[in-house]
């Protein structure tokens, strides 16, 4: 049964009339310039006058260039012209300080005024005319930001387009590019320009909004975004050592309870004195069940999900249980329910994410929940097929959903929660090919920001853990599908004091499915990395934190294959899994 998922890596108004005038005058900005500028002499200063609005059937209006100056000399030449807007207009005197312009339409027109001194030295000011149809009400613009961008380092700059904005009263006047969102360097050329370039990207996710304002100051706005990736990193950049030369430690599964329903793949998450182990495939197909384990009154008693799928996210926050997303079809079908349990009120509540995922990872911190990633299944508007760089984050204090973006496509990932940050570590992503990436994206929740960072081999599938200030991630795929994805025996642990990473490693290959219930545990002050996949189930490795040692359980008998596992209390409890291909209800508590 676990081969049904485990198969991925290798598989975007009247009223403004009223009012144009007062804002034209207060957002236009004058363009003043100098042309042959010498020493000995001051350039005169060309003053072409206020903005101006007028409505049809009026047709004219008075251009004044006469508050032009010089400050060592005189004025002995003006030249107005037309610089842009519709083709109708007649300049009466187009060398006059002072001049009329007639058989003006609507539109927006700009004309520019030079001023030559008596040195011959130059300047020009511009000066905006609109022309209103009081007929014709103004119709906001609708700007079009263009599509979003990917590129990949070394390359760091990109060319942002607004031509694809539109005015139904063809009256767009102004253009304003902002940076919204993302890493803190990076340089638009020309803010106000149509089409200008963005320089000094560095790696992460960008969101770049547009805003296009009309000759009757409506607008609208619109945001792209640029995904810079790093270059794809090499299939491991780790030498795959693996250590058998390890004291071997007995260890056994004891039975302890039996579930209602036969099943593997089970999400387990525990909250106060409750586990549950949620969903999963069952013999006649996914499941919806979820089974309760009371610590207290030692009970067990059953609820439905809302929907049965596999592969859900679950995390737990204050007294709230939540499965996000998951699998309810072939494996192409994804969904975006969220099933919230209340472990306080043992009551049920639905809410959805923005998209559907499955293998989505999850995590809690402060007041949030947030499910990063994940797999959007074969089509999606939103994200490639397999992988998506969606995040949607809860609010637990205010009950609301908000969305953010990951720096890259990917699922195959584990979310660790560590001095109120949460690090989303590799994953599967593709560049031309699927492959495991090392980026780590990073949730900072005291100033709600994220960062990146990168492991020293790039992993999905993986276990992964905290303890104290140190987070260990351990074994996993590395590779690509274009050479081969091998298992890893690679941990690296990395010190969140200094941010340094140290290697370490199991004493054989192994890889973990985290929405399939399983990951690193800890019990004693120790880091158990259990076997459900592959070979070697019966064998598993133990760190002790304290010593910096290294053991290998060895169990009478194998760990079943796609078996969950959870520890609460230092108590390890192993639940469900196939073994010889049969599977079980059985839970079993894991002593060594």
């Amino acid at each position: 049964m676990l081969n049904l998922v485990n198969m991925k890596p290798v598989l975007k108004t009247t009223t403004g009339i009223l009012f144009i005038g007062i804002i034209i005058f207060i957002s236009c900005k004058k363009e003043k310039s100098c042309e042959g500028c010498r020493d000995g002499n001051k350039p005169p200063i060309a003053v072409a006058g206020p903005d101006q609005v007028i409505t049809l059937p009026t047709d004219s209006i008075s251009l004044d260039g006469s508050a032009s100056n010089d400050p060592d000399g005189m004025i002995g030449e003006w030249l107005w012209k037309k610089i842009s807007g519709p083709a109708s207009f007649n300049i009466i005197n187009a060398a006059a300080a002072k001049t009329v312009v007639k058989n003006l339409v609507t539109g927006v027109y700009r004309f520019e005024l030079m001023v030559k001194d008596d040195a011959g030295l130059s300047a020009k000011d511009t000066v905006q005319i609109a022309i209103n149809d009081p007929s014709q009400p103004n119709r906001p613009p609708v700007a079009n930001a263009g599509t979003d961008q990917t590129i990949i380092l070394p390359t760091n700059n990109i060319i942002v387009d607004g031509s694809g904005s539109t005015d139904p009263d063809n009256n767009i006047t102004n253009y304003q590019w902002t940076k919204i969102s993302g890493p803190s360097p990076s340089i638009i050329t020309n803010a106000n320009a149509v089409q200008t370039q963005v320089n000094n990207l560095i790696e992460g996710v960008y969101q770049f909004e547009l805003k296009v304002t009309d000759a009757g100051a409506l607008f609208s706005k619109d945001t792209m975004q640029v995904s810079v990736n790093a270059q794809t990193p090499p299939p491991s950049i780790l030498p795959q050592i693996c250590d058998t030369n390890r004291p071997h430690i007995s260890a056994q599964l004891i039975p302890f309870a039996t579930l209602s329903q036969v099943r593997d793949g089970m999400a387990v998450v525990s909250n106060g004195n409750k586990i549950l182990f949620a969903g999963g495939i069952s013999a006649s197909g996914f499941s919806s069940r979820v089974d309760i384990y009371d610590l207290i009154s030692q009970n067990w008693s059953t609820a439905e999900l809302s929907e049965a799928r596999f592969a859900i996210a679950a995390v737990a926050l204050g007294s709230k249980i939540f499965f996000g997303g998951g699998e309810i079809g072939d494996g192409t079908t994804p969904t975006k329910r969220v099933d919230i349990y209340d472990a306080s009120t043992n009551n049920w509540s639905i809410t959805e994410l923005s998209i559907p995922r499955n293998n989505i990872a999850s995590a809690a911190v402060g007041n949030k929940v947030i499910f990063a990633g994940g797999d959007p299944g074969l089509e999606s508007v939103n994200c490639p097929a397999w992988q998506c760089p969606m995040v949607d984050i809860y609010d637990m204090s205010t009950g609301t959903w908000s969305t953010a973006s990951l720096s890259e496509h990917k699922d195959g990932f584990s979310a660790i929660t560590a001095n109120n940050k949460i690090y989303f570590a590799g994953g599967i992503t593709w560049n031309g090919s699927f492959f495991a990436s090392a980026k780590v994206d990073i949730y900072d929740n005291e100033t709600n920001t994220w960062s990146t960072s990168t492991l020293l081999e790039g992993k999905s599938q993986y276990a992964a853990t905290s303890v104290g200030n140190k987070i260990y991630w351990a074994g996993g795929q590395t590779g690509n599908n274009n050479t081969s994805f091998q298992n890893s025996c690679v941990v690296e642990i990395r010190d969140l004091n200094n941010g340094s990473s140290t290697i370490q490693y199991l004493f054989n290959p192994a890889t973990w499915i985290t929405d399939f219930g399983q990951s690193a545990v800890v019990k004693n002050n120790k880091i158990i990395f259990y076997r459900a996949n592959g070979t070697s189930t019966n064998k598993f490795d133990i760190y002790d934190i304290a010593t910096n040692s290294w053991s290998i359980g060895v169990l009478t008998q194998p760990i079943p294959t796609g078996a969950s596992i959870i520890s609460v209390n230092n108590t390890i409890y192993v639940a469900g899994g196939s073994a010889n291909g049969v599977l079980s209800n059985q839970v079993w508590k894991l002593e060594f």
